[in-house]
């Protein structure tokens, strides 16, 4: 795998030339700090530009023209990350060893077309399609109601108060009502000037024919200077509970722990594999031999390391009589995380991480994840962490979990059953 990277004034480009796959994918990235009020409306905007454009005006338009480029997939979504937007605009297509050598040249030219020239009609958005996208939106914030995990997991957020970590990706109603073609069309104009970007480039191709066609085609000219922060200063809280009701059979539990004045090495590290031990994914976590195999008190429990939030979110849904039992023994694993770590939980947690990072070399998502974040500055090289995680220590996990409190403790609770 080769890369490079190139500096092309109001953009990155990054060229990561391999021939492990039979497609190759180009993807735009725009990232910028959150604004709070802005979050609707930057989800709102990414769904008008990956639905349609000037030239693909309606959906069946845009699917006929991604048959003509051999069967090519087109998407784009937004992330809140943290302290900052990152927004994806991305299409795969087949190599041109398998079609017309013309391919990537015609692929490339559709993508910044649907960036760059959206379905505008003097200075505002195409109507018809705004309220069929801001239908869609409103109807995806409306099934949160619906979904009493993810409810509760919001709910818990906004104790933490006035911060990005408070706030749903996807946005709000009150915010969505208040977008308008016209406003939407100034704030897209917005995001070109002001978002960083960065295009990334990967595949078996001709690297230099492949920048020839982004610098014809990627019309981006402002160069920024302003300081994009991804991290959120998420101060330490007094621990407080806090509940609501739900008509649901089970109560929704979500424990959410502050991670105060972390090293560089805890936070990209040894917080990873603090969390993996505790909570995420396998069946091997403390989290889920307490609470599921000894205490048979929930179908599944995990935990989610929240990076550049500083946090670490704990979910379950347990029966309504066991709330309290279930919060007892949640602490009772995160005391064990102070003192009591086995030496075939933190080789378990270290294989895991280590099959993950060797698997990132095989996946293009990965693959672009991987050279973002590395050029942001924001993680290491995969072959630097893998060296790095083999080396932590039990003392290590130890230390970090001194840095660790309770700040909110949400039950959405259950008991009748609608």
């Amino acid at each position: 795998m080769e890369y490079k990277k190139l500096s092309l004034g109001g953009y990155n480009l990054h060229l990561i030339k391999t021939d492990k796959f039979k497609i190759s994918h180009v993807e735009v990235i725009f990232h910028n700090n959150v604004e709070i009020d802005n979050i609707t409306k930057r989800q709102m905007l990414t769904r008008m530009l990956a639905d349609s454009n000037n030239t693909y005006k309606t959906n069946r338009k845009l699917n006929l023209k991604l048959e003509d480029l051999y069967d090519a997939s087109y998407y784009a979504f937004t992330s809140k990350v943290g302290n900052s937007f990152v927004t994806n605009f991305a299409v795969d297509f087949l190599n041109p060893e398998y079609t017309e050598k013309t391919l990537p040249k015609e692929t490339i030219k559709f993508l910044f077309d649907m960036i760059l020239n959206p379905n505008v009609n003097i200075s505002e958005f195409d109507n018809k399609t705004f309220d069929i996208v801001k239908g869609k939106i409103k109807d995806n914030i409306n099934l949160i109601s619906e979904d009493p995990k993810r409810l509760s997991v919001l709910n818990a957020l906004k104790y933490l108060g006035n911060t990005p970590s408070a706030y749903s990706n996807l946005g709000d109603i009150k915010s969505l009502d208040e977008i308008t073609p016209n406003n939407l069309y100034e704030y897209y104009l917005n995001m070109l000037k002001n978002d960083y970007i960065d295009i990334f480039v990967v595949g078996n191709l001709d690297m230099e024919e492949i920048t020839k066609y982004i610098i014809e085609y990627a019309k981006f000219n402002v160069i920024k200077n302003h300081i994009v922060n991804m991290h959120v200063d998420n101060k330490k809280i007094k621990e407080k509970a806090y509940s609501n009701n739900i008509r649901s059979v089970q109560s929704n539990i979500v424990m959410i722990l502050n991670l105060n004045n972390l090293t560089e090495y805890e936070e990209r590290y040894v917080a990873n594999l603090y969390n993996i031990i505790l909570g995420q994914s396998s069946v091997q976590n403390k989290l889920f031999r307490k609470l599921r195999e000894e205490n048979s008190l929930c179908y599944s429990i995990s935990s989610y390391y929240q990076k550049y939030d500083g946090l670490i979110l704990i979910t379950t849904g347990v029966d309504h009589n066991s709330s309290n039992k279930a919060i007892k023994l949640i602490k009772d694993c995160l005391k064990e995380m102070t003192n009591n770590i086995s030496d075939e939980e933190i080789n378990n947690a270290k294989e895991q991480i280590l099959t993950s990072l060797t698997y990132a070399k095989d996946s293009l998502d990965r693959i672009i994840d991987n050279y973002f974040y590395l050029s942001l500055g924001e993680i290491d090289d995969i072959d630097t962490r893998i060296k790095i995680f083999k080396e932590i220590s039990k003392e290590d996990i130890y230390a970090l979990s001194k840095k660790i409190s309770i700040s909110v403790i949400y039950t959405l609770e259950g008991g009748t059953n609608e």
